[in-house]
């Protein structure tokens, strides 16, 4: 997930400036979901040993994000994920990289090849002596979205032999300049470019397909197992502490392992997703529920864009459904016929816009969230059930009281560095549908290795002249990044002074005679970079980087963040139930032993940060019948600091 780090060199883009002054993208330092989950956990060890697992052995990794499926696979040090490959065979894809199981990056990891994440099967019933139709085919892809191996990092499969208690190894790829260009093949890509002549696909966008006999006597086994590795490697910059960590993300999708199979057994039987689906708004993925009544004529897009793919050797047509779910409880579910694609021939996508009669605003609350669904069905008998999972696609549309351009995952780190740069700005564009208020900013920092990233900077708000940031209009001076466990990472900043904006004006930050990166969380996903700008040498730079910076002004109300709820590192962590949700007059809260032998200490606020209980108690039952519906955070402390928060939804 480093971007190996990414640099554009500003004599190349202004001329005049320093060459070591840089506007820079890197990967993550921590991969916050993975370790979200894992301190969720209250039991780290591997899963419990079952039953060999029997044939067909197959996951295309579409079910969930996190982990790998407990039922299929023996360790989870793979990622899996919608967001880090480009254009995979369907969504959903298990990454390998320089992270472990905890989400921070492997404790023997150097700039020299390294062994990192493993993906091992479990035990699988391969009692088929002298059969000699058993294949394992997978598809993979280096880089994508995320960072491209270095020379000679490797990708590797083994198979066990359960006689020798060894492991062989049975394919790899190594990433050097000539074959991994070549080996980067997929025929229904087509980013296209030539090299010595040839015509090929871009490497780092392109997945390929792989299979290999499992037929030697050693591996027909009652307990076979197989295992992909990879071998990463960290080249980080030893004067650059704020910027890049984890590395070489190979992505594998599509495992499939049968009987009954041959070395041109290469068609999957499926038509699924291969894009998730996206926000029903044309510029944002969310925007202020008081300012939506305004915006719907501007922002809201009359169709749902889904993309579909073909994966069989014959022409589909797929039925599409569509529903979109208030989860507030006010509008209730709308469900559709989406119609049909007709004729998508074999290996090929279709894009597909839906209709949207979109939900009504007839709500008097100031936030709404909406699950928007998609259903695909097709007359395929699918190999198994798993298949179905990448029939189905859904996305939260959040409407509370910020603009946001990003999706809510970071895949990069965003910021200026080198000389020259100790107070180089940021800004990114917005522009809002009424005149409000701007009660403050929310920001994504990326985790650094050793906290390198904290060092102090101001947030700016401009005006716009001549489409760029002109004259700075409000300025809260001194904070420093944080990064939190919950609360999806954001942090929140209220200001001091109130600021009423209208229209169009720039939103951002300034460093503190520094010369490293303040690593903001970058989206890589939603291109943006029209509205991002940078300036460490007086002129206003439009960034070449494609993606979007997350950072999110916030309008409205009056934000009270207490001092007993402000963002702040997580001291420890543990877990913690709450029943029913969604709930109505009470919230039932199952906590541990060591906190429920005495009295905790319990806060409850929503997505604003406004607190509506903050109590001690010794209860497992909450009374929450005086507030209204909508979406809440329940943060438990204990007596040594730790905390942690879970979300809830009242409906009544």
């Amino acid at each position: 997930m480093r971007k190996k780090v990414i640099y554009i060199i500003s004599i190349l883009i202004l001329g005049f400036c320093s060459a070591k002054a840089q506007e820079t993208l890197t990967n993550l330092g921590v991969n916050p979901q993975i370790k979200k989950l894992y301190h969720k956990k209250t039991n780290h060890k591997k899963w419990p040993v079952k039953a060999p697992v029997e044939l067909p052995f197959i996951d295309d990794f579409a079910k969930s994000v996190g982990y790998v499926d407990s039922s299929l696979w023996e360790d989870k040090y793979a990622f899996v994920n919608l967001s880090y490959p480009f254009d995979p065979p369907s969504i959903g894809v298990a990454t390998l990289d320089a992270i472990n199981e905890t989400g921070a990056v492997y404790t023997n990891a150097t700039s020299n090849v390294f062994g990192a994440d493993t993906l091992t099967s479990k035990t699988i019933n391969l009692n088929y002596p002298g059969d000699n139709s058993i294949f394992l085919s997978f598809y993979y892809q280096s880089g994508g979205l995320g960072d491209t191996p270095d020379l000679k990092d490797t990708l590797i499969l083994e198979y066990y032999s359960p006689d020798s208690v060894e492991w062989n190894k049975i394919w790899h790829t190594v990433f050097n300049e000539k074959d991994s260009v070549l080996n980067e093949y997929y025929a229904y890509n087509q980013t296209t470019k030539t090299i010595n002549g040839d015509t090929i696909t871009d490497l780092k966008k392109a997945f390929q397909q792989v299979i290999v006999p499992v037929d030697h006597d050693q591996y027909l086994k009652g307990n076979f197992q197989f295992r992909f590795r990879n071998f990463a490697s960290i080249s980080g910059n030893s004067d650059l502490e704020s910027s890049a960590s984890n590395s070489d993300h190979w992505h594998i999708d599509y495992v499939v392992l049968d009987r009954d199979r041959n070395i041109n057994d290469t068609i999957v039987n499926d038509v699924a997703f291969c894009k998730p689906i996206g926000s029903l708004l044309k510029t944002y993925n969310s925007l202020p529920w008081t300012h939506f009544k305004r915006a719907l004529a501007y922002e809201m897009s009359d169709t749902i864009r889904v993309t579909y793919r073909n994966l069989t050797n014959t022409t589909q047509s797929p039925d599409k459904y569509f529903e979109i779910e208030d989860l507030m409880g006010i509008t209730g579910t709308s469900s559709y016929l989406g119609g049909v694609i007709d004729d998508m021939e074999p290996m090929t996508s279709q894009t597909y816009l839906g209709f949207v009669d979109m939900f009504p605003y007839n709500s008097a609350n100031d936030s709404a969230l909406f699950e928007v669904r998609s259903y695909l069905e097709t007359n395929l008998t699918p190999i198994v059930p798993q298949f179905a999972w990448n029939d189905t696609t859904r996305f939260l549309q959040k409407f509370y009281n910020y603009y946001a351009y990003d999706d809510g995952t970071a895949e990069n780190g965003y910021g200026i560095v080198g000389e020259s740069t100790e107070n180089a700005m940021v800004a990114m564009r917005f522009n809002t549908y009424k005149e409000d208020t701007l009660r403050g900013v929310q920001m994504f920092f990326n985790q650094t290795l050793n906290d390198a990233n904290q060092y102090s900077f101001d947030i700016h708000v401009w005006n716009v002249v001549d489409g760029k940031p002109g004259n700075i209009i409000y300025t809260q001076e001194s904070v420093k990044p944080q990064t939190v466990n919950e609360l999806n990472q954001f942090v929140l900043f209220a200001f001091d002074d109130i600021l009423i904006i209208e229209g169009s004006f720039f939103i951002g930050w300034q460093k503190n005679n520094t010369s490293q990166m303040l690593n903001v969380g970058f989206d890589a996903n939603s291109i943006n970079n029209d509205k991002l700008y940078y300036n460490f040498s007086g002129n206003w730079q439009q960034s070449l980087f494609e993606g979007t910076v997350m950072i999110r002004p916030m309008f409205g109300h009056k934000i009270n963040v207490p001092t007993d709820i402000s963002p702040k590192p997580n001291t420890g962590s543990f877990d913690f139930t709450i029943y029913p949700n969604p709930a109505q007059n009470y919230l039932n809260v199952s906590i541990p032993q060591n906190l429920s032998s005495h009295n905790y200490r319990y806060s409850i606020f929503d997505a604003y940060g406004r607190l509506y209980m903050d109590k001690v108690s010794s209860e497992t039952s909450i009374d929450i019948s005086n507030l209204n519906s909508g979406v809440y955070f329940i943060r438990i402390n204990d007596k040594n600091g730790a905390n942690t928060t879970k979300k809830f939804i009242i409906i009544r």
